[in-house]
């Protein structure tokens, strides 16, 4: 399951693109993108669940793996390889329950005491740690870690995989040899306006020159 996460660069789909998300998830796998994240504040509706389930279901093939954010349902009716929680989710425990053990669980950390929460619950198989700056996508959260706290709930976290999140850019590949993070979360930077993808090659190739 780790190695499913040892990749560099983390994508999560948008809804203010013209793409659905069923497309943004094939397109992020062709071109390369590992880790792929389904996040909608909308409710899908059955036709779009169906195809998420063939776009999740090509994805792996290409060796992806696709997680869904908040929804261990959703995750179950498409097939994805895990979950993603916030948070003000359901709690991990939950989701383990729901989804068994084969399924990839990831938590979102905003300070050392949730990076303690988080590692004690024990269902957590990777984090998403931030933000780092502000983010178009969740305006409601505002930066307040330093690389300093960062590096700190990072190395506690140790051995599980951290996700940078929050404003991140493709320059940002450099802060994980510095912080001890896996990998960089992108939504909005792999985009120009709601031109989907528009910046995905450069992501990639980025990312490339940052693997293992």
């Amino acid at each position: 399951m780790i190695d499913l996460l040892n990749h560099p660069l983390y994508c999560i789909t948008s809804d203010t693109v013209t793409s659905t998300h069923a497309d943004q998830v094939s397109s992020m796998a062709q071109e390369g993108v590992k880790i792929i994240q389904v996040r909608s504040k909308k409710k899908f509706a059955r036709e779009e669940v169906s195809r998420l389930r063939s776009a999740i279901k090509n994805a792996r093939r290409l060796g992806a793996c696709v997680i869904v954010n908040d929804d261990p349902i959703l995750c179950n009716a498409t097939g994805a390889d895990g979950v993603h929680l916030g948070s003000n989710d359901a709690p991990p425990e939950s989701a383990r329950l729901a989804l068994g053990e084969g399924k990839i669980i990831g938590g979102t950390v905003h300070s050392l005491d949730e990076a303690h929460a988080l590692k004690l619950s024990g269902y957590c198989d990777y984090a998403g740690i931030g933000p780092f700056r502000n983010s178009s996508t969740k305006r409601e959260l505002r930066p307040k870690l330093s690389l300093k706290d960062i590096t700190q709930i990072i190395s506690f976290l140790s051995p599980i995989p951290c996700f940078l999140i929050g404003g991140l850019n493709s320059l940002d590949f450099s802060l994980l040899s510095v912080t001890g993070a896996r990998g960089i979360c992108v939504c909005s930077g792999v985009n120009k306006g709601k031109n989907f993808g528009a910046c995905l090659e450069h992501y990639t190739n980025e990312s490339q020159k940052h693997y293992g």
